[in-house]
């Protein structure tokens, strides 16, 4: 059984004279496999985040059908399922971060000695623990999301629907939430995210799909997606001058093409956290 599942799902938003004005959704049908990375792509408006929406609930298709391990969005069964981020983290501003994750706790379910047992763990998890009694009215942006982070693990759901996850955080803190989306799919958790950050699920996701005016334009695996086969890469060490000049004249001889014979460049999140990454945390 897909832990996400959309059929045929159509959307269109009408003004207040019932108009159509925007058809967000266009017969989108997809699924999402339990311990899969699903990136949702596309520009501004193309329907990734009225999908996010129907998926939880907070709207109804025109037609087609959407469920969250087999049950229909909105039911209590789908949403103790589900757990989901927003692009913006609506926090109470005047609690503290411990007092956030111990009220969503209740909310999830669990008993005060549980909710106040994984509030501590979760601080701790994403780098909170220092903040736990300060309110959050006080916090950056890049904190707030730790802590909407922290909210949505707190029930343990068996799908995480994630809106730009790494938005207002650091370079640190969005490698610290790749290597948590990992984490969640070796357990076994399906993940359906979207970022406007190509290189991020380029690192995370194992199928992607892109839309355009609430149709599916394609959808695939990275490997299916983004292998170049027209071209082949051979790498090799210690990077010896005087074997390279050999390598290369032997592939001109059978023939090849040598497209680029260079050393290989890190990115600048590389060298970035080679730098930074093992600093002390604000």
């Amino acid at each position: 059984m897909a832990a996400v599942q959309f059929t045929s799902l159509c959307k269109t938003f009408r003004d207040f004279f019932g108009r159509r004005r925007v058809k967000a959704l266009d017969g989108l049908s997809l699924s999402v496999e339990p311990g899969q990375v699903f990136g949702l792509l596309g520009p501004n408006g193309s329907g990734k985040s009225t999908t996010f929406k129907i998926a939880v609930g907070m709207l109804r298709p025109d037609s087609g059908q959407a469920a969250i391990m087999g049950h229909a969005p909105g039911t209590m069964a789908a949403r103790r399922a589900t757990g989901f981020l927003p692009e913006e983290s609506s926090l109470l501003p005047f609690l503290t971060a411990r007092e956030t994750l111990r009220l969503h706790g209740a909310l999830a379910g669990l008993s005060r000695r549980d909710a106040a047992r994984r509030a501590d763990e979760l601080l701790e998890r994403v780098g909170l623990t220092h903040a736990a009694g300060r309110r959050v009215n006080g916090f950056s942006k890049g904190m707030q999301r730790r802590l909407g982070v922290a909210s949505v693990l707190l029930g343990d759901p068996q799908v995480f629907i994630l809106d730009e996850p790494t938005s207002g955080l650091d370079p640190l803190g969005a490698v610290e939430m790749k290597a948590l989306i990992a984490e969640l799919r070796a357990k076994g958790k399906a993940v359906l995210i979207s970022s406007h950050l190509l290189g991020e699920l380029e690192n995370v996701c194992d199928r992607v799909a892109f839309l355009s005016g609430g149709k599916l334009l394609c959808e695939g695996s990275l490997e299916e997606l983004l292998r170049d086969k027209t071209t082949h890469e051979l790498r090799v060490s210690p990077p010896d001058a005087a074997a390279v000049a050999e390598l290369e004249a032997t592939a001109r001889r059978l023939g090849l093409n040598v497209v680029s014979s260079r050393a290989p460049m890190r990115s600048l999140e590389a060298f970035y956290l080679s730098v930074l990454g093992k600093g002390p945390k604000p």
